[in-house]
């Protein structure tokens, strides 16, 4: 059974500084971490001052600030709100090609990830699409659990292959999936169709949604590889006949990536492209920050 490697301390000390960003809340969710937002009226701490506007509660207006200034200002509280956080790890067999490296740096990719969503105080979990029933770790709620998290997604092995729209469904259902955040990981690298609905699926949910593509140099130019032939699907068996060149093969690669990539940013989904010639280190305090993962 493969095993994955703690997490470098000095990794996890500069992950400290950082937190999930989230572009909206989504209400109904009965599981969560806690997450300080800026509300007019009185709560729970003074955040700041904002120009009063027709409907505010004239109880937050601060008089003294009006006797100073002659303009009115309504007092904002930091306010915090239940947040839950769901790391959804693709486990199918492509996620071990063409080297059992990708998967490895997929769960790495999810368990700093995770450890950001502790620090912030969120309730996370970890699950997997693969074969059979959705399996998901259970709620996690201190950054100390993630060693345990790592010594779960350890025991986890890419295989089979999982229509992912019905994993989702199942998934949403049985694992009650609603509110909150979901994360997923995966190299995408199925029908553009089937990744759109599973998604869907989520998003029917009100869940915010982030996606977080793993690749490898030799995925992105296949080229590289293939001069023709016969391809084999790792997960489904078949085959397919490889009757164009390298340069067209180059072409439907970057192609079907980037209707991944538009169709995420049409739908408001946080999407970023991680590839395995770029560090863990620069991955999630360069990378993923500057496409909307982190604050």
């Amino acid at each position: 059974m493969p095993t994955l490697a703690p997490l470098d301390p000095s990794l996890l000390r500069r992950l400290d500084a950082l937190q999930l960003a989230i572009r909206r809340m989504r209400w109904g969710s009965v599981l969560g971490g806690r997450y300080a937002i800026a509300r007019r009226g009185s709560s729970i701490e003074f955040a700041d001052y904002a120009a009063y506007t027709p409907g505010d509660d004239i109880r937050s207006i601060d008089w003294n600030l009006y006797a100073r200034l002659d303009r009115l200002y309504v007092k904002t509280y930091q306010e915090e709100v239940e947040l839950s956080v769901e790391i959804i790890v693709d486990a199918t067999a492509s996620m071990a090609l063409p080297t059992p490296k990708k998967f490895e740096r997929a769960l790495q990719l999810a368990c700093c990830l995770a450890y950001v969503a502790l620090v912030g105080r969120h309730r996370l979990r970890m699950s997997w699409i693969a074969p059979g029933a959705p399996r998901a770790t259970p709620w996690c709620t201190r950054r100390a659990h993630v060693n345990r998290l790592t010594e779960w997604a350890g025991r986890v092995a890419p295989q089979g292959t999982v229509p992912m729209a019905e994993w989702m469904r199942n998934a949403v259902a049985g694992l009650r999936i609603h509110g909150g955040q979901a994360i997923l990981v995966t190299d995408g690298l199925i029908a553009p169709a089937e990744l759109f609905k599973a998604l869907h699926g989520l998003m029917m949910q009100r869940v915010e949604l982030k996606m977080l593509q793993v690749l490898t140099p030799q995925e992105l130019h296949p080229a590289r590889m293939f001069r023709g032939g016969v391809l084999v699907d790792s997960e489904s068996g078949q085959t397919h006949e490889l009757a164009y060149g390298a340069e067209e093969l180059e072409r439907a690669v970057l192609a079907h990536n980037e209707q991944l990539s538009r169709f995420c940013t049409r739908q408001g989904i946080v999407f970023a492209q991680h590839q395995l010639d770029e560090s863990l280190e620069e991955a999630v305090l360069k990378t993923l920050p500057s496409h909307g993962f982190f604050e």
